[in-house]
């Protein structure tokens, strides 16, 4: 009887102290904000009981037609549309799409160029040169800029993901788009000249 007075003692002064710890908890001011916002989280979660709502009994031939129910209540994904798009995000996706291209296209001329031989095509750099050589000058303008544009955007818009990734570009939101429409122009410029250039 003794042994089971002293467990009850015990455990009530536990609880007191739990309880004591938690008004301190939210009472305190906190090392950081999100650290008091994580320990009033908790602390309501387990002060608070949580509401129950009764079950439904469903039989099984009404079960089908209470899945099509729910499933027309059920939220829909947004689609793309519905977003207003913006320089750093479409800039963001064209860094991927950029890469992927210059990559993609190195690797099919690779593998196209170790393939030949046994195809019978002539990729040697004579040929090549002749065939571009060829060409009339409006569609080497155009070929040489849809070369060069994807490799100038790639390479400026990697820099800006670099320093962005410092975090000293992130101070406004009108300084972000700044500089991504600035790598747009300037991929664009430098596109240009070594289109001229070359």
């Amino acid at each position: 009887m003794a042994g089971s007075i002293q467990k009850n003692v015990m455990l009530m002064q536990k609880t007191l102290f739990m309880i004591g710890l938690r008004r301190a908890a939210v009472a305190s001011p906190p090392i950081t904000p999100i650290m008091g916002l994580a320990w009033q989280q908790q602390v309501r979660m387990q002060t608070t009981k949580p509401v129950t709502t009764p079950l439904r009994v469903i039989k099984p031939e009404s079960a089908q037609e209470e899945l099509a129910r729910q499933r027309l209540r059920r939220p829909v994904a947004p689609h793309l549309s519905i977003y207003k798009w913006q320089v750093h995000s479409v800039s963001s996706a064209m860094e991927r799409n950029t890469g992927l291209l210059l990559a993609g296209g190195l690797y099919l001329f690779g593998t196209s160029y170790l393939v030949a031989p046994w195809l019978g095509w002539d990729l040697s750099s004579a040929a090549l040169v002749a065939a571009l050589g060829s060409l009339p000058v409006a569609a080497k303008v155009v070929l040489k800029f849809f070369v060069a544009w994807p490799f100038t955007f790639h390479l400026f818009n990697g820099i800006r993901y670099v320093v962005s990734s410092t975090g000293y570009t992130l101070g406004s939101k009108s300084q972000f788009i700044k500089i991504a429409w600035a790598v747009v122009g300037s991929s664009a410029l430098a596109a240009v000249g070594l289109v001229a250039y070359v």
